[in-house]
């Protein structure tokens, strides 16, 4: 539902930003099929072009100016040829946070269909919970770490192709020990920016062990910087526009370290895929796990190790074969 509404309102704040505005005390206001017990929500643009979302007042009812990280709560009263209304407005003045900014307003949407008659407390509930997205991380992720977040990011694309809601899929950024844990499908994501080898370095001995009644795949990604290819913030950017929960799908990316409101450390880095090779994890695939030991269950850990696949140790998936793995991780036409 959300992200039908995403491109609801993203579409009126584009039609609204195409008409002129007369006064830069003026705006461009539209009513928005969702209404709560005072009235439509709305869709408004300033002179500036700031997109705002308009919440009515009920009478006993007021706001107080408030910014919060890159978000701004005022109350603005705006009146026509027939009548004077009182709004909760809520804007965001980074206009390269538009994105998450229209994710959080569609979620405000949703939550007032569920709860119309208390408008203005769903939207300060959701906004709450979305806080945390607009402020800055405390550290910038280096360059390693980006160009692994990135080869995660492309295989997530392609899930969330198959399956718009894919994102709960995306299980690494919780500690958990593959990166994608689907239903009858797991996937490991290598990303590599070395310009020879296939080398995969390898953490524990569960890491390359099949989920329990599940299949397994190993992705590779070899990455180059290069002025042709895409930062992690635009490919961020093209995962919210497939994803149904954009929440859930920036709420994983802060527990990795990345947050929108730090896209300016990443703009300028951009990388393209040179390589990218899925195998199946089974019969004949080199690995080291608990049960390949002997005698079973040692008392051996903190196992690390290399994997080299550029002799083939099995062949590499195709195309097709891809594509149906997707389809398995995802549980498309289960």
């Amino acid at each position: 539902m959300s992200g039908s509404l995403r491109g609801l309102l993203r579409d009126h704040w584009e039609a609204l930003a195409a008409e002129p505005i007369g006064s830069a005390k003026k705006m461009r206001v539209a009513a928005l099929p969702v209404k709560g017990s005072t009235g439509p929500i709305s869709a408004a643009v300033d002179a500036s072009g700031v997109r705002r979302l308009l919440i009515p007042l009920a009478p006993n009812e007021s706001v107080a100016s408030a910014a919060d990280s890159a978000l701004h709560w005022r109350e603005r009263g705006l009146e026509d040829a027939k009548v004077f209304v009182r709004y909760a407005d809520l804007s965001c003045d980074r206009p390269d946070l538009a994105d998450v900014f229209n994710g959080l307003c569609a979620d405000i949407l949703v939550a007032v269909e569920a709860a119309p008659s208390r408008p203005l407390k769903a939207a300060r509930t959701v906004v709450a919970r979305w806080r945390a997205l607009f402020a800055p991380g405390a550290v910038p992720l280096g360059a390693d770490r980006l160009a692994g977040l990135f080869g995660e990011l492309v295989v997530l694309e392609r899930l969330l192709r198959s399956h718009r809601g894919a994102s709960h899929l995306w299980t690494g950024p919780s500690g958990h020990r593959h990166d994608f844990t689907g239903a009858a499908r797991s996937i490991e994501v290598k990303t590599s920016t070395a310009t020879e080898g296939r080398r995969v370095r390898i953490h524990g001995l569960d890491q390359l062990e099949e989920p329990a009644g599940g299949c397994l795949d190993l992705v590779w990604i070899r990455v180059e910087q290069s002025t042709g290819g895409r930062c992690v913030p635009a490919l961020v950017d093209d995962l919210l526009q497939l994803a149904d929960d954009g929440h859930d799908l920036l709420s994983r990316l802060a527990e990795v370290g990345y947050r929108p409101a730090d896209r300016g450390h990443y703009v300028d880095v951009l990388f393209r895929v040179t390589e990218e090779r899925w195998y199946e994890v089974g019969a004949g695939f080199p690995r080291v796990t608990l049960a390949s030991l002997v005698p079973p269950a040692p008392p051996v850990t903190d196992v690390h190790y290399t994997i080299d696949l550029l002799a083939d140790p099995v062949p590499a998936l195709g195309d097709a074969d891809i594509e149906a793995h997707v389809a398995a991780a995802t549980g498309v036409g289960q």
